[in-house]
């Protein structure tokens, strides 16, 4: 069971999944600028985001209710991110936004301090090299795919569906555990 776990870590080649964080810190490193200038068609849904966390998750949610709403957002973010290796181009531009939208929030939430080591915390420890992975999949299998270009060992999409399953899903249950610890908490102390 724990070698076939790690087995799936062949799926993905280092140097992609690598590119993948740099096209995340691109998008991460616009994210001020666009939130500053607000250019509508790069905030649009991260401002969403925003709202809406402000608007519900101050509000008594039971713990379960907000792990849940993280999990579905999470894994559906991640999964379109594995869809885009259906287009050529769209891996990239997927992760350079990820990076954007992920920015855009953290600047608003923190103000603008500690916008950069915001990124050593636990749970973006976890759910960015688990975006990462998502991205590099998506960036194989459209090399793979449109330009019979093999990366790694011949891999289905199928197999890619297994890594996020088996790989991807557990890093964010452990990630929205953490996360939803920490609002939790954050919760107790803002009464206190």
């Amino acid at each position: 069971m724990i070698a076939a776990f790690f087995n799936m870590f062949h799926y993905i080649n280092s140097q992609i999944f690598l590119f993948s964080a740099l096209l995340f810190f691109i998008g991460y490193a616009i994210a001020p600028t666009a939130y500053y200038k607000k250019i509508g068609w790069l905030t649009a849904y991260p401002f969403l985001i925003i709202h809406l966390m402000e608007r519900y998750f101050k509000k008594e949610w039971h713990p379960v209710g907000i792990f849940a709403v993280i999990l579905f957002l999470n894994s559906f973010s991640l999964f379109l991110n594995l869809l885009s290796g259906w287009g050529i181009v769209l891996p990239f531009l997927f992760c350079i936004y990820m990076g954007i939208n992920i920015g855009v929030v953290m600047y608003h939430t923190l103000e603008g301090h500690f916008y950069y080591t915001s990124l050593l915390n636990p749970v973006a420890v976890i759910e960015l090299p688990a975006s990462w992975i998502s991205i590099a999949m998506a960036i194989q299998f459209s090399l793979q795919k449109y330009f019979s270009i093999n990366v790694v060992e011949m891999v289905t999409f199928q197999d890619y569906l297994k890594v996020f399953l088996f790989l991807i899903i557990p890093m964010l249950l452990i990630a929205d555990l953490i996360e939803t610890s920490l609002i939790v908490i954050s919760r107790k102390k803002d009464k206190d």
